[in-house]
């Protein structure tokens, strides 16, 4: 085909030519229809754009991204009635639009990709970092061996017992209460220790590969793994889907879940938060919420229930029974309920906050959360009870500022709750993280509301709280304990230390940027990779606009210099004529006093002589002394004796 008839590429292809999956010259008709004398139509709806595709640890925060907007007025259109009075503008209809605004604001504050997002844009808006979830966690480890890491189609051939040994995982369980129990308390620890010494012990085939209790083994399995190596497992990703094929039972089954169903999902989104996408860990958390609902532990039981559970009749006699210990029959046990319901809460209502989404709040609730002692909360005793019981105490204090409630909290409510946070003292790690992530939280709701309302007591502790949480994070990253606030805490702290852009805040600075190099050397992944390097540009954004604020003020300097040295000359003369007259006012005066100074001294100093006339006759009266100058010898410069007195 020759260049003159050849068909060129059209923005907009007609209906025909769109049907034929032929290209378009776009012109009435083209040239396709006018060959082949078909009626060439266009289609008058605007194309849609192809959504592009988020990253892995992208935020699809829509309230975020794009605010709704609320119009000022109520349309302008008339009902077909004609009724005047009925068009008109209800007060709820403000209302519920000044809610919708505070309620954005709100979800904005508590996200975190927003708040660095909104600091960028303040600071330079053409280079400001986009939307996006940073230091979500410390992302995806390094493979260590990806020849034979399993795929999500591969199956599970062998049972638990048959991939860990028991003493391989005692270790595991070990490791899951020595590191992760202090922070998510919510297993007993002699209570998995028996329970995988019975799960171990069964040798009879015929209790299948797989049982309940499962879920639990294999989701402490690979906390375990995770706590103790920087690299991924096979053993820990093969955790990881045989327990996923587990708990997917619960919920496409048509039975009640049980408890350890409940456990294994609470494992899992916990698991999820620390190393997979935000999307993948809300998903997780938003299931657990639905199956808590489901198995009604967030209601409190009836006194007169016993714990045991109803025996399922369907059981053939020839089949053996399992033994007590492959459940955690404890359904109606309080502190049960109370510590995986409260769990569930805590990592739905954080991870909807960081992503600016709704979490899910079950009503009706009754079970409450583990009532804590004035000592307790404080974090000042070291027992155990004390530790599992801190995370709890914080959570009321995290769901108040869900924007979504009914009672909207104040600048004052905010202040009060941030007092209560700084006065928490915690000593692990974890838990110093878990305390600087609400109280960074609570301070960018405050900044919401008003940009300077701390008082500088209040920001100080702030910045003290910050303190200790980096060196929380540095800690944990080198003890290997890589929870997902060792990389957000730094970062927001960051973020968060630019924004209040005092003093002492940008004194914490290098400090901030240190410790996030330093988990980004023992956890070298892609997203604390960008963390790391989206901090650096901010701290350089931050720089640049210093530099111009600085280069501004001595524009304004320069243009002024030269009116500003003539009017201090001008000064300066006219200062000089006053210092000049004053001294010769005064100088005949000083010198009039120095005169009669001079003589009053003179007069005290010199002899009169009266004085010494006795010292004439004494010369008369010894010949000896007739050569001797009586007037020499009463000068004090003259030195003594004197040789040609005969002295």
């Amino acid at each position: 085909m020759s260049d003159a008839t050849s068909r060129k590429r059209s923005r907009a292809a007609c209906l025909s030519c769109q049907s034929r999956k032929r290209k378009c010259s776009g012109d009435q008709p083209c040239a396709t229809c006018a060959q082949m004398g078909t009626d060439c139509h266009y289609s008058t709806a605007p194309r849609k754009r192809r959504t592009r595709p988020s990253s892995a640890y992208g935020a699809t925060l829509p309230s975020l991204v794009e605010p709704q907007r609320v119009p000022d007025r109520l349309s302008d259109s008339v009902p077909p009635s004609g009724n005047v009075s009925g068009s008109a503008t209800s007060p709820n209809t403000f209302n519920r639009a000044d809610d919708s605004r505070g309620v954005n604001h709100s979800l904005e504050a508590n996200s975190g990709a927003a708040f660095v997002r909104k600091l960028g844009l303040r600071i330079d808006p053409a280079r400001a970092p986009r939307l996006h979830l940073f230091a979500w966690n410390i992302g995806e480890r390094a493979v260590a061996n990806p020849v034979v890491m399993p795929t999500d189609s591969t199956p599970i051939l062998a049972a638990i017992t048959m991939l860990f040994p028991h003493e391989a995982m005692n270790r595991l369980a070990n490791t899951f209460f020595e590191k992760v129990d202090p922070c998510y308390p919510f297993l007993e620890r002699e209570d998995i220790i028996s329970r995988i010494a019975e799960r171990w012990e069964q040798s009879d085939p015929r209790y299948g590969l797989e049982q309940p209790c499962d879920a639990v083994f294999y989701g402490i399995a690979a906390f375990g793994h995770l706590f103790s190596c920087r690299e991924i497992l096979r053993l820990e990703h093969l955790s990881i889907l045989a327990a996923h094929k587990i708990l997917q039972k619960s919920v496409l089954g048509s039975e009640i879940p049980s408890i350890d169903m409940i456990t294994g999902w609470v494992l899992r989104a916990a698991y999820l938060r620390m190393t997979a996408s935000p999307h993948a860990a809300w998903m997780a958390s938003c299931t657990l919420m639905h199956l808590i609902e489901a198995t009604g532990l967030h209601l409190e039981p009836p006194t007169s229930e016993t714990s045991a559970p109803p025996r399922d009749s369907s059981t053939q006699p020839d089949q053996p029974q399992m033994p007590a210990q492959t459940n955690i029959e404890t359904s109606n046990n309080p502190d049960t309920r109370q510590r995986l319901f409260g769990m569930a809460r805590h990592l739905n209502t954080w991870i909807s906050f960081d992503l600016g989404r709704s979490r899910v709040v079950l009503h009706g609730t009754t079970t409450q959360t583990i009532p804590i002692s004035t000592s307790t909360a404080m974090g000042t005793s070291s027992n155990q009870e004390t530790t599992r019981v801190s995370l709890f105490h914080l959570l009321p204090l995290s769901e108040s500022l869900d924007p979504t409630t009914s009672s909207h909290q104040s600048l004052q409510d905010l202040e009060a709750s941030l007092t209560c946070v700084l006065d928490l003292h915690y000593s692990q790690p974890s838990l110093i993280l878990v305390q600087s992530n609400l109280a960074l939280c609570i301070y960018r709701r405050i900044r919401a509301l008003n940009a300077h309302a701390l008082l500088p007591a209040h920001l100080d502790r702030v910045l003290v709280l910050a303190g200790r949480g980096l060196h929380a994070a540095r800690s944990m990253a080198a003890a290997t304990s890589p929870w997902h606030q060792v990389a957000n805490v730094p970062f927001q702290v960051v973020c968060t230390l630019l924004a209040i852009d005092s003093r002492p805040a940008l004194a914490l600075l290098p400090e901030a940027m240190e410790t996030l190099r330093e988990v980004l050397g023992v956890y070298d992944t892609a997203v604390m990779r960008e963390a790391y390097s989206t901090a650096y540009l901010l701290v350089a954004l931050h720089h640049r606009r210093k530099e111009d604020d600085t280069r501004a003020l001595a524009e304004v300097l320069r243009a002024n210099a030269a009116a500003a040295q003539q009017q201090n000359q001008q000064q300066h003369q006219l200062d000089e004529g006053d210092v000049s007259k004053r001294e010769d006012d005064t100088l005949p005066q000083v010198q009039g006093q120095s005169q009669n100074r001079d003589l009053d001294i003179q007069q005290e100093t010199m002899p009169v002589d009266e004085e010494f006339s006795w010292l004439g006759d004494l010369v008369i009266d010894i010949p000896s002394l007739q050569n001797f100058d009586i007037d020499q010898f009463l000068m004090t410069d003259v030195p003594w004796p004197l040789p040609e007195m005969g002295i």
